[in-house]
């Protein structure tokens, strides 16, 4: 079936045309937390600041050059970095100019607060839309393609994709519905390729020339999903592990570049009980990046090796929450936070950046990664231009400002 599938790909012109050849042909697997994470119970190692509100005990502990706060109550964080701490990256301190969760995912995810820019896996994708039959799969999490949504699949989590491409979804309707027999919906298939096809053919102005190519690529990528339904599990279950197994099949298969994730829970926002909520979402998380990277590991990627030699795994949060508690036992938004880089084409196994004694983010030099007092603060735009540096492109117009930290790309 596999074979089936992946010749039926080549015909259609949305496989692979080349072999990855150099770092930048890297695949991305971006995984959105959303509400705001409590980095003191990870990523900033400030035990020692009088000024900060962290858990008792919880020490610091190091793999190699990468420092991380450890806890007895969450061995899974400390297997992970023993497992791929010299892979891994901490960003710390990277600064986040609001405190509004919306206006946050903008700015963190595309490096800009204008409307219409493409976030970061979109652009990746794009700029090598002619490889991959789904450029950027949206399995979860915001994704903010722009102008560029010809290169973003939107999936959702609940299994909707597996269920219309097998016709179960007709099953849910409140009224009765026949499904059509596949001749038929082959037929009308045929017609739409058709009519694009002479859309195209008549060049009838820009705009008419734009859908007509739009309608055209839709259905190619529509039907390759169909070559494959029993191929790929689409159907996710709306587990995160489900988000992973399609992930790994998207990638192994060579038919996306980046795929978004969300690691999805209400209590993120923990403006109250804090400590409570952010150990067990800590303790679900890394268990699920611990499943992410062993299927990536054990997972054959198109080209040769594992999907583990080829992809970076984006660990990021919109904010941060505050250095203290409030009332409620709870910490609220803050503008400085984290990210976790885990992957090839980093110099991994170490931390960038930092917090001050106000537990404001520390300036960096882009060229080394280290905390300078003459330095760049990690601004959206300076870490949004190194996960685009990471991949090979040397800028985007989206971006106001194009600073890479050159100093961690291995």
């Amino acid at each position: 079936m596999l074979a089936g599938a992946v010749a039926s790909a080549v015909v259609a012109g949305l496989w692979p045309r080349r072999s990855f050849a150099s770092p930048g042909d890297l695949t991305f697997v971006f995984v959105r937390v959303f509400g705001g994470w409590d980095t003191t119970r990870v990523f900033a190692t400030v035990l020692d600041n009088p000024g900060v509100d962290t858990e008792p005990e919880a020490e610091v502990a190091a793999v190699g050059g990468l420092s991380f706060v450890d806890h007895p109550d969450r061995p899974g964080v400390r297997s992970f970095f023993e497992r791929w701490g010299e892979q891994s990256l901490i960003l710390n301190g990277a600064i986040i100019p609001s405190v509004n969760h919306r206006i946050c995912e903008r700015m963190a995810y595309t490096g800009s607060q204008v409307e219409t820019a493409p976030d970061i896996p979109t652009l990746l994708a794009h700029a090598q839309a002619d490889r991959y039959g789904l450029p950027h799969v949206q399995v979860g999490g915001p994704a903010m393609p722009g102008s560029l949504a010809q290169s973003l699949v939107r999936i959702g989590g609940g299994g909707e994709i597996g269920s219309i491409l097998d016709g179960s979804i007709l099953s849910r309707s409140d009224l009765p519905v026949q499904s059509p027999d596949h001749a038929v919906t082959d037929l009308l298939d045929a017609h739409a390729r058709t009519g694009a096809a002479l859309r195209i053919a008549r060049g009838r102005g820009s705009a008419d020339l734009r859908l007509a190519r739009a309608i055209e690529d839709g259905l190619a990528k529509v039907g390759t999903m169909k070559e494959l339904a029993g191929t790929v599990r689409w159907d996710t279950g709306d587990t995160f592990q489900g988000k992973v197994d399609l992930a790994l099949d998207l990638l192994s298969l060579g038919l996306s570049r980046c795929v978004t994730l969300a690691y999805e829970s209400s209590t993120w926002d923990s403006h109250e009980g804090n400590d409570e909520k952010q150990m067990a979402n800590f303790i679900e998380l890394f268990d699920g990046l611990a499943d992410l990277m062993e299927g990536l590991a054990s997972t054959p990627g198109p080209n040769g090796g594992s999907l583990a030699d080829q992809t970076v795994v984006v660990v990021q949060s919109e904010m941060g929450r505050t250095p203290f508690t409030n009332a409620g036992k709870g910490k609220d938004h803050w503008q400085h936070t984290s990210a976790l880089l885990v992957g090839p084409g980093l110099s991994g196994g170490r931390v960038v950046g930092g917090f001050n004694e106000l537990f404001y983010g520390e300036k960096v030099d882009l060229a080394t990664g280290e905390v300078a007092a003459k330095g760049r603060e990690l601004t959206p735009a300076v870490v949004c231009s190194t996960l685009l540096a990471l991949g090979g492109m040397e800028g985007a117009e989206s971006l106001a400002e194009w600073a890479p930290i050159t100093g961690i790309l291995g």
